[in-house]
């Protein structure tokens, strides 16, 4: 009897153990997906609160540039279906080596996710509005916009130097709850 419950205890101690990892791994998901609603909610209002310089009389629509996670873009898609932006559809795209900066309007680039250095260059001399959630992204003076994480709070950084330098208005509604960085 002894020898069956020795065998029974080695036997579901591995059990136990992969369903308490399955616990953990389902919580870590749950959190990103909050995260991914909240930066997705954040990135659409920044389109109410951020004027853009005069658009061209060629746009048909708003191109969203997402450097990310597809579980990311997949979230803005789902908060940005059917809105518009001065009388122009929203477009979620997700950002690769054969997108041209030129028809950005918005380049979110996530923290685990690379750019070459020349659309980065590019970028920076375009009046596209650079949004990012590495550490520093804002405070270094490269991103415009900087989503910065803690646990389950995000919160929003601007360069508003940058902004202004591209042509950017920030509305002062936006700009009471967000941390100012020139």
């Amino acid at each position: 009897m002894a020898i069956l419950y020795l065998k029974t205890k080695l036997i579901m101690r591995p059990v136990f153990l992969g369903l308490w990892l399955m616990c953990i791994a389902t919580t870590v998901v749950a959190a990103d997906d909050v995260i991914y609603k909240i930066k997705s909610v954040y990135i659409y209002n920044f389109l109410s609160f951020i004027q853009w310089p005069e658009p061209q009389e060629s746009m048909t629509e708003y191109q969203l540039c997402m450097v990310a996670e597809h579980a990311l873009i997949s979230k803005l898609r789902a908060v940005v279906q059917n809105e518009t932006m001065n009388g122009l559809p929203l477009s979620v795209v997700a950002y690769n080596a054969e997108s041209q900066v030129a028809d950005c309007h918005l380049l979110f680039i996530q923290e685990n996710m690379n750019l070459q250095a020349d659309v980065l260059e590019e970028v920076q001399h375009s009046q596209v509005l650079l949004i990012g959630d590495a550490p520093n992204f804002v405070s270094e003076g490269f991103g415009m916009v900087g989503f910065e994480t803690r646990g389950r709070k995000v919160r929003v950084a601007m360069n508003l130097t940058r902004l202004q330098d591209a042509g950017f208005k920030v509305s002062s509604k936006l700009l009471r709850v967000v941390r100012i960085v020139r």
